[in-house]
């Protein structure tokens, strides 16, 4: 067994940890999902087609996912602080620069710029947080703080949604990039070692290459798949395949988002937490029940046309599938001793943003031109949240007989 520090050694004096960072996951997320908002008005105003609004979503997540590597292990060098200010001040800057974008390129540009900025964020936030909590309450811990995404991505949405009609797409980027710079302020001044001192183990390369790792990296890209497919292709499915008007479209999909989302989160972490007292492998166990009840029940919701029984099911669907993030990253911090938590946190994102989160859109986009069904071509991720439920019921098998590092 490694040996491992206590939570939260060496914290300096400051903001609490877990709040703040809940707060600027919010504003993390409606910086990166107010576009999909607003992708009927930036495709009319470039002319593109349904394949061409997937690069929006594509390029944001890949330059994500090479900024989450590369952040990773300098933060495991130099502390989580200082990688997160400069993150959240970078995504600000690109989002109000979004706004001044006068052609796609350019617009793509800043999109891209956005990533660079989330991605040097996450890993470090994740890493801060299972740093500062004990490990019987990391689940619940990182389930509050995704909370945040939940309710940043929703209002992002809804934000895109409902302004872009009134104010342009350029002025909803400035909306939403403005309090960001203020929280990359408060940022420079989070509870935070300077940095996160680890003991000596194996080299990190021997716990990215175990099995372990490599079944729960793929249950993540998968479960990644399915949750951008929904997210970017939801305002088409609601409001032009279901024909729920704006704003009553807007209401439901801030609703499921705010009740449905959130609470799958945030119950995702307290079960992680309450089975993982019981046996090793309780957090990954609790992602892999959740998806594969809800893979049935999302695929039903595809298929229903009358709006009440479809608010239902498709509110019952995101709760499920929205538990994965409430302990997806304890999942993560398990796997491997303290010294590479930045490191495994990197990685795993690196691979779930570049193989599941950045194609997803322009693949359903793709499926979509050819079958002419949003709801046909989101039944492929709905596959994708089922065989990620096995992987990760796997990696529950695995961890119960494989030794603890925390």
């Amino acid at each position: 067994m490694a040996a491992s520090v206590p939570p939260a050694a060496g914290r300096t004096r400051g903001i609490p940890p877990l709040p703040l960072l809940t707060l600027i996951n919010f504003f993390n997320y409606v910086d990166r999902q107010v576009v999909y908002g607003m992708t009927p008005d930036i495709g009319k105003a470039f002319h593109l087609t349904n394949f061409k609004l997937g690069w929006l979503a594509w390029v944001n997540l890949f330059v994500f996912a090479l900024a989450s590597l590369i952040s990773g292990p300098i933060a495991d060098r130099v502390g989580p602080r200082k990688v997160i200010f400069t993150g959240i001040m970078v995504w600000s800057i690109a989002t109000i620069g979004s706004a001044l974008s006068t052609s796609f390129p350019m617009l793509l540009f800043f999109r891209a710029l956005v990533g660079v900025g989330e991605g040097a964020y996450g890993p470090s936030a994740n890493t801060l947080l299972c740093a500062d909590a004990p490990p019987e309450k990391r689940g619940r811990a990182l389930g509050i703080y995704n909370v945040g995404m939940a309710l940043g991505g929703t209002s992002g949405l809804v934000l895109g949604a409902t302004l872009a009609p009134h104010l342009g797409w350029r002025g909803v980027f400035w909306i939403a990039g403005g309090p960001s710079i203020l929280l990359a302020i408060a940022s420079a001044f989070v509870a935070a070692p300077a940095r996160l001192e680890r003991p000596q183990a194996l080299p990190a390369r021997a716990y990215l290459l175990s099995p372990t790792f490599i079944l729960a990296l793929g249950g993540g890209i998968l479960a990644t798949f399915g949750a951008s497919s929904l997210i970017f292709w939801t305002r088409q499915l609601v409001i032009e395949d279901r024909h729920f008007s704006i704003l009553v479209g807007s209401i439901f999909m801030a609703v499921v988002g705010l009740v449905a989302g959130a609470g799958g989160v945030i119950v995702g972490g307290y079960v992680g937490d309450a089975l993982s007292r019981r046996a090793r492998g309780g957090h990954a166990l609790t992602i892999g029940g959740s998806m594969l009840i809800g893979a049935p029940v999302g695929a039903v919701a595809l298929l229903i046309t009358g709006h009440p029984l479809f608010m239902i099911v498709t509110s019952a669907a995101a709760f499920l599938f929205s538990v994965y993030n409430g302990p997806s990253a304890a999942v993560v911090d398990e796997l491997g001793p303290p010294q590479y938590a930045a490191t495994l946190q990197a990685v795993f994102l690196f691979g779930i943003h570049v193989l599941g989160n950045a194609p997803a859109p322009m693949v359903v986009g793709w499926l979509f031109d050819r079958t002419k069904s949003v709801s046909l071509a989101l039944q492929a991720a709905i596959v994708a949240f089922a065989i990620s439920g096995v992987l990760f019921i796997l990696v529950a098998r695995r961890q119960r007989h494989a030794p603890s590092f925390h």
